[in-house]
């Protein structure tokens, strides 16, 4: 067993409309921590599994693909939970490089006021080739030579979803959909993070190549039919680093719309000790993994928009728009100054 080895079962949750699920954390020698998380979806109560999609799971028990159902949608609600042994590559490098540039009082908190212009300080000093984007090795271009800053082992960590019972240690009711959310605090000696995360316009879920087999198609519509109503949960050993915080899509990569999120993200970060973090995003999380160059392109969007987007960032700033700024603003219906898929799609449909 690793210094952090997680175990995670899901088990059945409430029958009430809006279930909570008892997150049941174990550090080292500490005593058991009960944390309870009331979860919602775009304000609605996390959907159920339906029969069909409970058939084709059951059909697959024991075959290929069995797991990518199974781990997907645990009974009752689709809440889906994974642990991770390790965090994101190179946490401590980043987040200092990203700290630094912010905390122009060098007081070790980032104010309201260091965070109000953060991405433009940020772009400003790490954006080299000026594609709207920061990369691992933009902050750190020696990242590959760093040695990774050792910090004490926590022990052993159990993190186990089991049934709501009794009381817990506390309760937190995480609104997805609405803004980040961020609580921190120490709970019988130990530290906790909760991090929710509003996630990011929704594209096609990539299908576990086990269910894109002859014979498995009726497994393959039922994961396309549930992932949008999917929420994850994922266990990560010690604090969460700012990169992998801000990395919203988890492609490696910071763009303009998760540099925006900064000024809530990150309000009064500081460096921490924590013990574990739960990370909580709808649909199904991807690992940190922070690729030092660009590896990921999305397929979101009509064709025009696809080519627009230069950098493959999701979204179509007005230095990427190939059109006149009156009809920039035009497609921009939140106004934000960027293009989303879901804009462009719009355009699209008469």
């Amino acid at each position: 067993m690793t210094p952090a080895a997680f175990v995670l079962v899901a088990l059945l949750t409430s029958a009430d409309p809006a279930p909570a699920h008892d997150v049941l954390l174990e550090v080292g020698s500490a005593p058991a921590v009960r944390v309870r998380l009331k979860i919602e979806l775009g304000g609605s109560p996390l959907a159920k599994l339906d029969v069909d999609a409970k058939r084709a799971r059951d059909a697959l028990n024991g075959k290929p693909g069995a797991s990518a159902l199974d781990n997907l949608m645990p009974e009752g609600s689709l809440f889906r939970a994974e642990a991770l042994t390790a965090a994101a590559p190179h946490p401590a490098a980043l987040s200092s490089a990203i700290f630094r540039a912010l905390d122009k009082d060098k007081n070790g908190k980032l104010s309201a006021g260091e965070l109000a212009h953060a991405e433009k300080v940020l772009l400003g000093k790490f954006d080299l080739d000026d594609d709207e984007c920061i990369s691992p090795l933009e902050l750190v271009p020696d990242l590959q030579t760093v040695v990774p800053e050792k910090r004490p082992a926590a022990g052993a960590v159990r993190v186990t979803v089991v049934p709501v019972e009794g009381k817990a240690d506390i309760e937190q009711t995480v609104k997805l959909g609405r803004g980040d959310s961020h609580w921190r605090g120490k709970i019988g000696g130990t530290w906790v993070e909760i991090h929710a995360r509003p996630g990011l316009p929704a594209e096609k879920p990539a299908v576990p190549k086990a269910l894109l087999i002859a014979g498995r198609e009726e497994a393959k519509a039922a994961f396309e039919k549930i992932v949008p109503g999917v929420v994850s949960l994922t266990a990560v050993p010690g604090p969460v680093g700012l990169f992998d915080l801000l990395d919203a899509d988890r492609d490696g990569q910071l763009n303009v719309a998760e540099l925006r999120r900064a000024k809530t993200v990150l309000a009064n970060a500081a460096p921490t000790d924590t013990g574990v973090s739960l990370v909580i995003v709808p649909g199904i999380a991807k690992p940190p993994a922070t690729p030092l160059i660009r590896t990921f392109t999305r397929e979101a969007g009509p064709q025009w928009f696809r080519a627009m987007d230069r950098n493959g960032d999701g979204f179509v700033s007005v230095r990427e728009f190939l059109g006149t700024p009156e009809q920039f603003r035009k497609l921009d219906r939140d106004g934000d100054g960027l293009l989303s898929a879901e804009e462009a799609e719009k355009v699209e449909k008469p």
